[in-house]
């Protein structure tokens, strides 16, 4: 009788139901069962466009620096750093090692390749612009370079109210039209963060005349933007999780966080929003002893840890510890080790160099996958890869480039390349919704179709 009266009410309850239930979407609708149009993709295809719950990271390859433009679950968008460095191909690099060749070509800016690729996966509701630019140091390679012969490379010169002019006045507010200044001019930023006024904790390059042009081109483009655009500068909030946040829906992404560890040598203890403010010397002690420390701008950089879900990843800029057995301090690495632990990917700190990325920090985030910014061929370093291997052992290696020439010293250390996931491309991390899995695809960058040329997972966050 209890059998009966249970089929009974079985029947009744499943009744009209055509299609098994299959849970809402993070857009709020209840679809069937079917692939997904984000991650079915076949290789020599293009790559799908970002879906709302998605996070996406693309590490932009231009060869002249970095560049990494992310997609946050409810659209919000942010780059961090606008590779600007000289090409290769119109540039010596005297007894500095070689850069390797620019992508697509040496022809286009490598400001506008980060346009190009930005407005082609740029989500509907960014609207033609980017919430945040993140800028995490002073290089060239990171925010646009300055180089005398500007007019040979394509540079053009803006004065303080974005005209073309002939000549680049600095004292009068102009600016070349490279690196930041060429992204935000075609794609306008609602805010900049970084690691506030460069004099307020020097490196030895600010002095320099190179140095202090660099900034100035900085400086000018923010004070032409702040007025034409209305971007809004601001300084990274070292321990905050609350300054870069999602800007559209971010009641329905509750998992996802941006924390900022470290910025102008200020470190976050790892509780609450408490923050070592003397691990470096003081702004006064940098400014005195600028020559004789030569402290470089590396360990200076905007260092986070974006979480969504399981799901987390550390960018960590170009800190490094090199010149720590004079000066303990330049291991910035270190107490940046103490207050974070096993993520699922990284950028390599500074391009996977030598003197980076050091058995602390690598022990305690323990990546699984690895991506490389390579624009020289010292990049990536044999040593600094045994320790990502060694931290490791399935860790998958991404490089944007590889210049033939590191190709032999790579593999005369014992480190052979064809075992990398990608040694050229751009490189596309899809998490998706929820963050409890991943893909990751490598992009054709020999032209700016964005067809995929491999791809990885389904990869388990946790």
């Amino acid at each position: 009788m209890k059998t009966s009266k249970l089929l009974l009410l079985c029947s009744l309850l499943l009744a009209g139901c055509e299609e098994p239930y299959t849970p809402p979407t993070p857009g709020g609708k209840t679809e069937p069962e079917t692939k997904d149009p984000a991650i079915d993709v076949k290789t020599g295809e293009v790559l799908p466009d970002w879906q709302e719950g998605y996070l996406d990271i693309h590490s932009i390859n231009g060869g002249r620096g970095e560049a990494f433009y992310y997609i946050f679950p409810d659209g919000t968008t942010m780059l961090c750093d606008a590779a600007g460095a000289p090409p290769a191909e119109l540039y010596s690099y005297g007894n500095d090692s070689g850069g390797v060749p620019s992508k697509p070509s040496h022809s286009i800016n490598s400001g506008a390749v980060i346009v190009n690729y930005i407005k082609h996966f740029a989500p509907p509701v960014a609207n033609g612009r980017l919430d945040y630019f993140m800028t995490s140091h002073y290089h060239g390679d990171h925010i646009g370079a300055w180089r005398s012969e500007y007019i040979k490379f394509g540079w053009t010169p803006f004065d303080k109210d974005g005209n073309k002019v002939s000549t680049v006045n600095l004292n009068n507010g102009g600016f070349l039209l490279n690196g930041l200044a060429e992204v935000g001019m075609s794609i306008p930023i609602d805010k900049v963060i970084d690691r506030g006024d460069w004099a307020s904790r020097p490196s030895a390059d600010y002095f320099d005349s190179g140095g202090k042009n660099r900034y100035q081109m900085y400086v000018n483009y923010l004070d032409y933007a702040a007025r034409n655009q209305g971007t809004v500068r601001e300084t990274f909030q070292v321990g905050h999780d609350d300054q870069i946040v999602l800007k559209h829906e971010p009641s329905k992404y509750t998992t996802f966080s941006l924390r900022a560890i470290a910025s102008g040598g200020d470190i976050w203890t790892g509780s609450g929003t408490e923050v070592n403010t003397s691990y470096v010397p003081s702004t006064a002690e940098c400014t005195a002893n600028h020559t004789a420390w030569a402290i470089n701008e590396n360990i200076f950089s905007n260092v986070f840890v974006l979480r969504y879900g399981s799901f987390d990843f550390f960018s960590g800029g170009d800190i490094q510890y090199s010149g720590k057995s004079t000066y303990s301090w330049k291991d910035i690495e270190l107490p940046i080790s103490k207050v974070v632990k096993k993520v699922e990917g990284m950028k390599a700190c500074h391009h996977s160099t030598a003197n980076t990325n050091g058995a602390d920090l690598l022990g305690a985030l323990k990546p699984d996958f690895y991506i490389a910014g390579v624009w020289r061929d010292v990049q990536p370093n044999p040593a600094t890869l045994q320790r990502v291997f060694n931290a490791n052992s399935s860790v998958r290696i991404f490089a944007s480039n590889l210049a033939a020439s590191n190709v032999a010293t790579l593999n005369a250390a014992g480190i052979n390349p064809a075992n990398f996931a990608s040694t050229g491309g751009h490189v596309v991390v899809r998490v998706l919704p929820g963050g409890g899995k991943y893909y990751i695809y490598v992009l054709d960058d020999s032209d700016e179709q964005y067809k995929v040329k491999a791809q990885y997972g389904p990869f388990i966050a946790n």
